[in-house]
């Protein structure tokens, strides 16, 4: 007789949380699936136990390097992921280089190039921006320099300059700015 009980339909569980029966019928028998457990009160199947995370170290790959931040507040960033400034003095004027975006500020004054060639040489049909973060930077046409529009160029804080070099005529050529502020 007890052998006939624990194949009834009738001693079937559900979960409480998932809604799922725990029993099967093969085509002559039913089978209980999985052992009921109780957490919370609730009913559930063994794979739907909460159980907390193994470690309380954060979870994440191999390469992910650093410390988390001390709290919201901080808002201190790697030395990797700042920008570099170049400080542009009268004599030495701007370094060219291969990124597509250059910053740069007069060295707490404002500046005035007067280096032959303004911006060291390029790379044929390289294209480079200057954007102005600081003191401003006055640009001249010529030593270099072919501007578009007017024979000199203002550089305020936020001011951008696109050139491209012309190789055959080691010049940098203006192709667009955009003035911020200022004359």
């Amino acid at each position: 007789m007890a052998d006939k009980r624990k194949q009834s339909p009738w001693l079937k569980e559900t979960s409480d949380q998932s809604g799922f029966d725990n029993f099967g019928y093969d085509g002559t028998t039913f089978n209980k699936k999985w052992r009921s457990i109780k957490q919370n009160g609730l009913t559930i199947s063994p794979d739907e136990f909460d159980t907390p995370p193994p470690s309380t170290k954060p979870l994440g790959g191999a390469d992910i390097t650093g410390t988390p931040r001390a709290d919201s507040l901080t808002t201190d960033v790697t030395s990797a992921s700042a920008i570099t400034i170049q400080y542009v003095t009268a004599a030495g004027g701007i370094t060219s280089s291969l990124v597509p975006l250059i910053y740069v500020a007069g060295s707490n004054t404002s500046i005035d190039i007067s280096v032959n060639p303004q911006v060291s040489a390029g790379r044929a049909q390289q294209i480079m921006g200057i954007q102005c973060v600081g003191s401003n930077i006055t640009l001249e046409d010529g030593n270099g320099l072919a501007l578009i529009a007017d024979q000199q160029f203002v550089m305020t804080s936020g001011s951008i300059i696109n050139l491209i070099y012309n190789g055959t005529d080691n010049l940098w050529q203006e192709t667009s700015r955009v003035q911020q502020g200022g004359i």
